[in-house]
């Protein structure tokens, strides 16, 4: 190995064909380094290559998930924007009509007949929903400010026989203040309109039937 040094030392300086004196063993160490080397070299070379490749497809990968990133930011403004448009709407209808407040939630008693179906899209378009009783001292209080002795439709159904589910967010009622013989009627009678008589009583009926309608909302000023 001592030669295998001294023949790489004079490489730096000098050709090794110009040592003449060289022996056979001499040129073999060197050819088995230089071999060696040369192996290194082209190791070296194929590892800064795929450093550069790798290096190169991770800036894409990055690049391409900023891109999404990016994206998904201006769909998220642009539904910020939206919602901040449809609260300010949503604002203008709640004046348009008479609303009353009570314990946080809004209450709008239509002057219009509609069956039950009609009644539901109404109260969505004008930034609520058919409404939901969710308490007896909820449904005392709605019965009492109704401004007129008749029937309202309310957001309660079985459309599915015999469970009877609030339109709002299909959850069960819990509680059930049923005129006599009432919610029991069977197929055909499945909305759920609060009585006409002078008590704050349900019946279940057709659907098609015309009443005015109770509209609730969570966004009261």
């Amino acid at each position: 190995m001592i030669v295998t040094w001294f023949i790489l030392l004079m490489l730096i300086s000098k050709d090794v064909t110009s040592l003449s004196c060289l022996s056979n063993e001499a040129k073999k160490d060197f050819d088995d380094s230089r071999f060696a080397l040369k192996e290194m070299e082209d190791h070296l070379g194929k590892t800064v290559k795929n450093l550069e490749n790798g290096f190169k497809n991770i800036t894409a990968s990055i690049q391409d998930q900023l891109g999404v990133v990016k994206d998904a930011l201006r769909n998220v403004g642009e539904k910020i924007k939206k919602v901040d448009s449809d609260f300010q709407l949503l604002g203008k209808d709640l004046q348009k009509n008479t609303w009353h407040k009570y314990n946080g939630h809004c209450y709008y008693y239509s002057s219009d007949l509609q069956n039950w179906f009609n009644a539901e899209r109404n109260c969505r378009e004008i930034g609520g929903y058919i409404v939901k009783i969710g308490n007896s001292k909820e449904n005392e209080h709605i019965y009492a400010s109704r401004p007129k002795n008749v029937g309202y439709w309310i957001g309660l159904t079985d459309l599915n026989e015999g469970e009877f589910r609030w339109n709002f967010d299909q959850s069960k009622a819990t509680f059930f203040p049923w005129t006599n013989g009432r919610g029991r009627m069977g197929t055909g009678y499945n909305c759920v309109a609060l009585n006409t008589a002078k008590r704050s009583e349900w019946f279940d009926t057709d659907c098609n039937n015309r009443y005015n309608y109770i509209c609730e909302s969570n966004f009261c000023k």
